[in-house]
């Protein structure tokens, strides 16, 4: 099936990006299109999200590193982009785990002027998380948030300071004194908590009622330095003059749904995850882009941690058991007697999730299951320049006897203005201009029914090969939301895939 694939064609950069709120595939289809780029860059996120590649023989689970890490033997530039924020442990540690999978990492590359993690970050984000209670947002607790904030805040630290010692120093102190007084808040047992934690050394960076050990932190983050250094380079220049003369893929992180910009404020991350962060965050701008993918599974959505999901099979009792009940993440380890055509919808979503295996890659933690959501996609697609979308995981949904499409939404909440429009209880939405989660946490789907087509899909090996049932709900998604279907995947391997 592979074999259809006519590589880059006419467009030297390929951007591929996630259209719903992440675990799309886009590992699986950053690798497909990797064997022909020259240079592959991940430009936004940091190690709150896992990408997983397979290949025949392996399984490979990244969170910084580019999914394209696979071809550094055949000479392929790896890059970690500036609107990346880097966790240098977690970095350090996949780079042992490559080093010990006898797997080349000689042409990867970090942008000098990536944002750099420190571990006041990643307590300030576990102190915020755990005094959230209700208004939780599902933060992975990494210090993600925190060190984007500190970029926008001018305080911030990047990459290139570990190289340079004695600016580390001053700006790391000056980073620290400005939330000690934050820290103090706290008690202080809840901090010794945090900073015992695996993620911060196991305490080495714990230092009593001081809280933190600045010469260790200090000493550590100079050690990474030195295994990093070579690595650390004016990426954004690299990229700029390599535009038009070589192939170059951008890799994007998470979706869409959770930009910070355009996705289900407050519930999302703090970076944007669309192609115009992807690009910023690159070196690069939106129109030096020749072709974007949006990815999107088909037909079904998942969401990891808070936030409104209209689709979601199972509604509250799914998010409360996905988010509060610690059982869940033994979920995945239990042989369940359900199946994907349940009556009840909690436990039909679990057995999708199953099937699917839709597990954070790292965690464990489960999904979240709905159907997919098409006032949602127009949404996604309005940030998409060129509307084209690679359908992933169809095979999840083989032995599904009926499938649903949401079409448009009915409004139950109270009256709201939106500008100078007004959006009365039992309006019915369609699309939206913005989607905050006030609105979103009141509206109940409309669906569209249609049969499954309850075959494998394993024998396909195009388009024309695929079930009449199937293609008519692909049909039914373009005619409503005039995106255009250009790569089917029906497996997680490479050569399980149809180009059209």
């Amino acid at each position: 099936m592979i074999d259809n694939y006519k590589g880059f064609g006419l467009a030297k950069t390929i951007a591929v990006v996630c259209a719903q709120f992440g675990d799309t595939g886009k590992g699986k289809m950053v690798d497909v299109f990797a064997e022909q780029a020259d240079i592959i860059v991940r430009g936004t996120g940091g190690d709150n999200a896992g990408h997983t590649i397979k290949t025949d023989d392996a399984e490979y689970i990244f969170h910084l590193i580019p999914s394209g890490i696979c071809y550094d033997g055949a000479g392929k530039i790896n890059i970690i982009g500036n609107g990346t924020v880097i966790y240098p442990k977690t970095l350090c540690d996949e780079l042992e785990l490559l080093g010990q999978k006898k797997m080349s990492y000689e042409h990867l590359f970090i942008a000098l002027n990536a944002h750099l993690i420190l571990p006041q970050h990643i307590v300030l984000d576990r102190l915020k998380e755990c005094q959230a209670g209700q208004t939780k947002i599902g933060t992975t607790g990494k210090g993600i948030g925190p060190t984007y904030v500190d970029h926008v805040n001018r305080c911030g630290l990047i990459m290139n300071d570990l190289l340079n010692k004695d600016t580390f120093v001053k700006k790391f102190r000056h980073n620290l004194s400005a939330k000690q007084a934050i820290f103090q808040q706290y008690p202080a047992e809840v901090i010794e908590k945090i900073m015992h934690h695996e993620h911060l050394e196991n305490g080495c960076y714990y230092h009593g009622q001081d809280v933190f050990n600045e010469e260790a932190i200090i000493a550590k983050y100079m050690a990474y330095g030195k295994v990093l250094s070579d690595m650390i380079s004016d990426a954004d220049a690299y990229v700029r003059i390599s535009v038009s003369k070589k192939n170059i893929l951008l890799e994007g992180a998470q979706g869409l749904l959770l930009s910070i910009d355009y996705g289900t404020y407050p519930y999302v991350t703090s970076s944007d995850p669309s192609v115009y962060g992807l690009a910023k965050g690159s070196g690069l701008s939106v129109s030096e882009i020749d072709l974007t993918f949006g990815i999107i599974k088909g037909f079904y959505m998942t969401r990891v941690g808070r936030g409104p999901f209209p689709t979601e099979m199972g509604g509250q009792q799914s998010d409360e058991w996905c988010n509060d009940n610690p059982q869940a993440r033994a979920e995945e380890n239990i042989l369940l007697d359900m199946s994907v055509n349940h009556h009840e919808e909690f436990y039909q979503g679990m057995a999708i999730r199953q099937v699917g295996n839709e597990y954070g890659a790292t965690t464990g933690r489960p999904r979240r299951i709905g159907w997919l959501d098409l006032v949602l996609l127009r949404h996604a697609l309005k940030y998409l320049p060129s509307k084209n979308l690679i359908l992933t995981k169809l095979d999840v949904l083989n032995d599904c006897e009926i499938i649903k499409i949401c079409d448009y939404y009915s409004y139950n909440g109270r009256p709201i203005r939106l500008g100078k429009s007004y959006l009365p209880t039992g309006s019915m939405i369609s699309n939206l201009a913005i989607i905050p989660a006030e609105i979103l946490e009141h509206c109940r789907p409309n669906y569209k029914t249609f049969p499954g087509w309850q075959e494998d899909l394993n024998s396909c090996q195009s388009f024309a090969d695929l079930p009449t049932k199937l293609k008519d709900i692909l049909d039914y998604i373009t005619d409503n939301t005039g995106a255009n279907h250009r790569i089917i995947s029906i497996g997680p391997k490479r050569e399980q895939t149809i180009f059209i």
